[in-house]
């Protein structure tokens, strides 16, 4: 007997992968269909849906407006991941949440990658909302939070119209002959079709609690952006900036490496 297995945010770039790998398992469902910043409604959604899984690939993902919106965020981070988590207790489900590295960050002389249970600190609204969201989903019998970290696809699997940094980048070199990217800001950009097979064999071993899904290394913006004009034989000039000199509303952390030393003892590799 086939799966059915929910994904939410089924427009997003990890939704759409997903269901892209899960073929006839995946119930696809749209904002139209299941609109996060509607919590109440949710409910009568899924209804008719005989889910056995629920991904929540839905979320508010503008950091910078999360801290002019906090309120607005919380409903949709947090509020209608509780609802979720309901849901799926009712409908005995899986619930798998996504969240993120930017749970951490208030350690700033951290230097090593993050296990799972090292202390959490957000510095920004969006991190609040995520933790939170973290919490609330925990709240279903069988949960499975998924850290991940700067998702992009390739174009092909993602059209440019997909928000992401190597998308952004890929843009700006089409228009400008110089580029300003952060270089002081470490982390694990991942690859989006890398991450969704790995949250796909993380169901498959009836994994629960928190796991670290990105891929191995780590690198920052000005690292990723330089090694990605190379790749895309863009002749443009990159120049390295810190956080200070690049005008942003919330503040981002320094050093937010995962490590996924528990991801691999579980699936057997690593991404």
């Amino acid at each position: 007997k086939k799966q059915s297995i929910v994904v939410t945010g089924a427009s997003g770039q990890l939704g759409r992968e997903l269901c892209r790998q899960l073929g006839p398992a995946a119930v696809p469902l749209h904002r139209e269909q299941a609109d996060l910043s509607r919590p109440a409604d949710l409910r009568r959604t899924f209804n008719n849906i005989p889910a056995e899984v629920v991904i929540n690939c839905a979320g508010w993902t503008d950091v910078d407006a999360a801290e002019v919106s906090p309120e607005d965020c919380c409903v949709i981070n947090d509020e209608a991941v509780h609802e979720l988590a309901l849901i799926c207790n009712k409908l005995d489900a899986t619930f798998v949440q996504l969240s993120t590295d930017y749970v951490f960050g208030a350690d700033t002389r951290r230097t090593s990658p993050y296990c799972e249970d090292d202390c959490v600190g957000p510095i920004n609204q969006y991190g609040n909302r995520k933790l939170a969201g973290e919490k609330s989903a925990s709240r279903a019998n069988h949960s499975l939070v998924v850290r991940t970290c700067g998702l992009y696809a390739t174009n092909a699997r993602a059209p440019l119209r997909s928000r992401n940094f190597a998308n952004t980048m890929l843009s700006l070199s089409e228009k400008r002959d110089s580029i300003r990217v952060v270089g002081d800001q470490q982390c694990t950009p991942s690859y989006v079709p890398h991450v969704a097979k790995g949250i796909l064999e993380l169901l498959a071993a009836q994994a629960t609690g928190i796991y670290h899904v990105v891929n191995d290394g780590s690198a920052s913006w000005y690292d990723f952006a330089c090694e990605l004009f190379l790749a895309a034989d863009r002749k443009v000039s990159v120049s390295r900036i810190t956080t200070s000199e690049y005008p942003a509303v919330a503040q981002r952390p320094l050093y937010s490496v995962l490590d996924t030393t528990k991801f691999t003892s579980v699936v057997g590799h690593s991404l």
